[in-house]
C-alpha cells in the first residue's frame, strides 16, 4: 500500500494523489500534472467520482478540470460548484476565444497567446459591444480591471512579468468552441446581451449560461451565494 502518513488508508499513489488534489483546488491542471493525471487515470477518476466531479480532458491542449455532476443526476451536492456567468462575462469570454481564433489560424502555441490590456479594451469597446464610450477614462479603465480581474480568476487569462499583457489560457478553446462564439458575437454585440436558445439556463442577478459550463473553484464564498447562483 502507498502510505504517505501514519495511518494513511489510501490506495493512490503520490503522483496520482497530486493530480487529484490539484483538480479539486485549482481551476485546470496542465504539464506534469496532466501527464500525472493520465499515467494513474483511472485512480484519479474514481477519486473525483467519489466528490461528485467528473474529468474534462482536453487532448489537443493536454490540460483537464473537474466538472461537477449535474443536480438533476444527483441529490449529493459536489465538491465544487456549477455557477452561471454574467452576460458581461459571457461576451468577454466570446472576444477572447476570437482573439485565440486568430492565433490558431496562424498555428501559434499557446505560450504565443499574448493580449494587452488596450487589445482587452478594444474588444469589449467592438466585437463584445458593452463598454460604450465614455468621457470617463478613470471608470472605464476600473470597468476593464475589473472584468481583466474575473477573467484571471476563472483561469481565462495568466499574467505575465509584464504587468499590462496576459496570456489566453487553453481553457478559452476548451470550454467554448468557435461556433457559439461566432454566435455569441454575432447576436449579441449591438446590445451587449447574450443570445438565448434551448442549451441557455438563465440564472439570477441576470446572469446566465449558454452551452458551456462555469465551474466555482473559490471555496471561501459564502454558501448561500452558491445557492443562489447554482443551476
Amino acid at each position: 500500500m502507498p502510505a504517505l502518513f501514519n495511518g494513511d488508508t489510501g490506495d493512490m499513489p503520490i503522483e496520482a494523489r497530486m493530480a487529484a488534489i490539484a483538480l479539486k483546488r485549482e481551476r485546470y491542471i496542465d504539464g506534469s500534472l496532466y501527464d500525472h493525471a493520465c499515467e494513474h487515470r483511472e485512480a484519479v477518476e474514481r477519486s473525483l467520482n467519489n466528490d461528485m466531479l467528473r474529468l474534462v480532458d482536453n487532448t489537443k491542449y493536454h490540460i483537464m478540470y473537474a466538472s461537477p455532476v449535474t443536480d438533476s443526476e444527483t441529490s449529493i451536492r459536489s465538491l465544487k460548484t456549477r455557477m452561471s456567468l454574467t452576460r458581461e462575462e459571457a461576451a468577454t469570454l466570446a472576444a477572447l476565444r476570437i482573439k485565440v481564433l486568430e492565433y490558431e489560424n496562424r498555428n501559434a502555441e499557446p505560450c504565443d497567446w499574448l493580449i494587452s490590456f488596450d487589445d482587452i479594451r478594444a474588444l469589449l469597446a467592438t466585437g463584445a459591444g458593452f463598454l460604450t464610450a465614455s468621457n470617463d477614462e478613470e471608470g472605464t479603465a476600473r470597468k476593464i480591471t475589473s472584468i481583466v480581474s474575473r477573467m484571471r480568476t476563472y483561469g481565462y487569462l495568466a499574467p505575465t512579468e509584464d504587468d499590462d499583457m496576459y496570456v489566453l489560457t487553453p481553457l478559452v478553446p476548451m470550454v467554448l468552441d468557435r461556433n457559439l462564439a461566432d454566435q455569441w458575437l454575432g447576436s449579441g454585440a449591438a446590445d451587449g446581451s447574450v443570445p438565448a436558445d434551448e442549451n441557455d439556463i438563465a440564472g439570477t442577478d441576470d446572469r446566465m449560461t449558454a452551452g458551456m459550463e462555469q465551474d466555482a473553484f473559490d471555496f471561501n464564498i459564502d454558501d448561500d451565494r452558491f445557492n443562489e447562483e447554482e443551476h
